[in-house]
């Protein structure tokens, strides 16, 4: 069952991933080099909880997993022509520069007696993770290991049910690095399709080039590893369809293997064990402690929204507010439909904002990626762009509300969400 907790290390993946640390989710701090006793070697560096070593990198962080005190080792993925080289040659070949990191946390772990380790990884990062748990065996200390869209590493086939691999079904990464042998082989026979699929690769692998995918053909001898709980993701077209064959492969969407698009599908599935689905707008936390009455009822929180609360202008999230969505859309208030639901499914899409500050059109053409995603962007910025400091409409600045209120950005809130639900009334400024 997907948690809380995997929507922390997907966040912790990702910044990883982005290589640039903070800001981390509420809670997690960056461990110092002077708490780890870590004195990078030549050419190494550690700094903010961010290590380097010639192409390697990795965030190291400590913080609440589900309340338990748990140290968290986040992989980078591949994010460069040289990762994505490396994911398709030999998938290994960058862990031996983690060793000085792993055997000052190691060390760390022993004297401090750390009961807690989590790892984690993107892409690469999770190829990564996939060989530290191979060598870190529970003891002591207990380690759980978390990747998403990882291809596996060169390991020998094991089941370790420490370890749950998020895939996203059409993520053709995920499928060239579990079936590289057959696919090595079909390409090496057959040169038109070699063509394709290196430029496939080439718009999957950052900074690869066409040229580079065809020179890795002869190396595609040996599949790659996954060890662990396979969990299915929906794609970008919502179903939970995997790869199943090379002619699937080749008509895959890379953008299925986005690190983005990974946070917000794994948000969302933990939504849905928190009574958050189908309407992954709706908190049922934030529902209930805003109206006590239902609280105190004890009925379902969402059902109450759907058959009660909307009408009487109660709001089922802290940035989804219901008599402004129906005030400014008098279609929806005359046709008598759940707005939230109306939002969900037609509103982001015509351009209707939620609140007075999000604007879905200036979100969608301000961000690409999110646009080409499909996503509804107030999703999007709830769970993720926020942190990324994008900004959800041009009347309210993320990055400098969280500047000027500081306390906002220790707690890790969603900016617009604070603003809306508390910062109004405080006179807070941005």
């Amino acid at each position: 069952m997907t948690t809380a907790r995997d929507v922390t290390l997907a966040r912790l993946a990702s910044a990883a991933y982005s290589d640039t640390g903070p800001p981390l989710p509420a809670g997690f701090t960056p461990l110092p080099a002077n708490a780890l006793a870590f004195t990078p070697g030549s050419g190494a560096s550690f700094a903010e909880g961010i290590y380097h070593n010639r192409n390697a990198a990795a965030l190291v962080a400590t913080g609440p997993l589900n309340g338990v005190p748990t140290v968290v080792l986040a992989f980078r993925g591949s994010d460069d022509r040289e990762d994505s080289i490396n994911s398709l040659r030999d998938i290994n070949a960058d862990y031996p520069d983690f060793a000085p990191l792993i055997s000052a946390l190691d060390s760390y772990v022993a004297v401090t007696g750390i009961r807690n380790v989590a790892v984690t990884g993107h892409s690469l990062g999770g190829a990564m993770t996939q060989l530290y748990m191979s060598q870190h065996p529970n003891g002591a200390t207990q380690y759980l290991a978390v990747t998403f869209g990882s291809p596996g590493a060169l390991l020998d086939e094991a089941n370790d049910p420490r370890i749950v691999d998020y895939v996203i079904a059409s993520d053709p990464a995920v499928y060239l690095g579990e079936h590289r042998a057959d696919t090595g082989a079909e390409l090496r026979a057959n040169p038109v399709l070699a063509g394709g699929a290196a430029f496939i690769a080439a718009d999957t692998f950052p900074g690869l080039t066409v040229t580079d995918a065809l020179a890795s053909l002869p190396s595609l001898t040996r599949d790659y590893e996954n060890r662990g709980i396979t969990v299915l993701l929906p794609g970008l077209d919502g179903t939970v369809d995997p790869v199943s064959d090379f002619g699937e492969l080749l008509r895959a969407d890379p953008a299925n293997h986005r690190v983005d698009l990974y946070t917000l599908r794994v948000a969302m599935e933990a939504a849905g064990t928190t009574g958050r689905n189908p309407a992954p707008l709706f908190d049922r936390d934030f529902y209930l402690a805003r109206n006590p009455d239902v609280a105190a009822a004890g009925v379902d929180a969402q059902t109450h929204y759907e058959q009660f609360g909307w009408r009487e202008g109660r709001d089922p999230d802290a940035s989804f507010k219901t008599s402004f969505y129906l005030a400014s859309n008098p279609d929806v208030a005359a046709a008598g439909v759940n707005p939230l639901e109306h939002y969900s499914t037609y509103g982001w899409r015509e351009g209707r904002d939620p609140n007075p500050y999000f604007d879905p059109a200036f979100y969608l053409v301000s961000n690409p990626d999110v646009a080409a995603a499909g996503i509804d962007p107030l999703l999007h910025y709830e769970m993720w762009g926020w942190i990324e400091g994008r900004d959800p409409g041009p009347s309210f600045d993320t990055t400098r509300y969280l500047a000027a209120n500081p306390d906002v950005l220790a707690a890790g809130i969603d900016p617009l969400g604070h603003y809306l639900q508390f910062g109004i009334e405080e006179g807070r400024i941005f």
